[in-house]
């Protein structure tokens, strides 16, 4: 049940950090947001790394699977999705990406040798499903362009997303600390984010206003704390349970826009009967 619990808290932060996003971007831009975030992110892990004395760690050769990882996902993972965003739009490109829980499960069975029962596989199947009635609904106006391309890429996201889970997986069992293993993966992030930074920076101006300091702090503080529940989840349980529980940050995200911020963004039904699915899967998965 631990390792459940730490999954559901990372997707709880991780939906805490997305509504302090959406209100910092009121008064910022994204690329300034996302190199605040980043920022705090490795600050806040390499910190708490150093106060557990788990730094020395960081230096054995296993650490560069955490690297790796981290340039698979979240970073080369974002360029795809961003791209396929701009392709085939937000709904049809968050769908297809959310698929990353059925990549792991298969990932996991593949090279971890985890177990996958028939409970687990629904449950799965259930969260996934779940999320994808979660995305925004109805037709999106888009420049005629390559839609195959743009699937491909999106489905990409969640394949390079199930690589990079797996090879932290397999980075925990030769470094069993958390913050050590979230800042490694942050690290790598960071080194394949910064072109993409770089680019969006030409675009955007780097800004932000007083009111917007405290949530864009408070979004990177969230998200910290998100991938070391993340972490720590992972190292005391299996893969495949742990995705799809930490996938279910929009559901969490609903919970809080439904019952604590009803002013910041309106809930349809259909996204209520997604969070409800997704709510069935997680049970399924945390019995299986």
């Amino acid at each position: 049940m631990l390792p459940a619990f730490f999954a559901l808290l990372s997707a709880a932060l991780f939906a805490g950090n997305a509504l302090a996003v959406r209100v910092a971007l009121a008064g910022t831009t994204a690329t300034t947001l996302t190199g605040v975030s980043i920022l705090t992110n490795l600050a806040a892990l390499w910190s708490l790394a150093l106060l557990e004395r788990q730094v020395p760690t960081a230096l054995q050769p296993a650490a560069l699977i955490f690297v790796g990882a981290g340039v698979l996902a979240p970073a080369l993972a974002r360029i795809a999705l961003y791209t396929a965003i701009d392709l085939v739009g937000v709904a049809r490109s968050t769908v297809v990406a959310n698929t990353t829980p059925i990549f792991t499960a298969v990932g996991a069975a593949l090279f971890l040798g985890e177990r996958v029962t028939t409970a687990l596989a629904l449950g799965t199947v259930a969260v996934v499903l779940g999320v994808a009635l979660t995305s925004p609904a109805g037709p999106e106006v888009r420049p005629a362009r390559d839609t195959r391309f743009g699937l491909l890429l999106a489905l990409s996201t969640a394949v390079l997303a199930a690589v990079s889970i797996i090879f932290r997986k397999i980075g925990l069992a030769v470094i069993p600390h958390a913050a050590v293993a979230g800042a490694l993966t942050l690290t790598g992030a960071s080194i394949g984010l910064v072109p993409l930074v770089l680019l969006r920076g030409r675009r955007e101006s780097i800004r932000a206003g007083r009111r917007v300091i405290a949530p864009m702090l408070l979004a990177g503080l969230l998200s910290s704390g998100g991938f070391l529940a993340y972490f720590l989840a992972l190292n005391l349980g299996a893969a495949s349970r742990v995705t799809p529980l930490s996938n279910t940050t929009p559901l969490f995200a609903i919970l809080l826009l439904r019952y604590a911020f009803r002013t910041v963004e309106p809930v349809a039904r259909r996204t209520l009967a997604g969070a409800v699915l997704a709510v069935a899967g997680v049970i399924l998965v945390v019995r299986g």
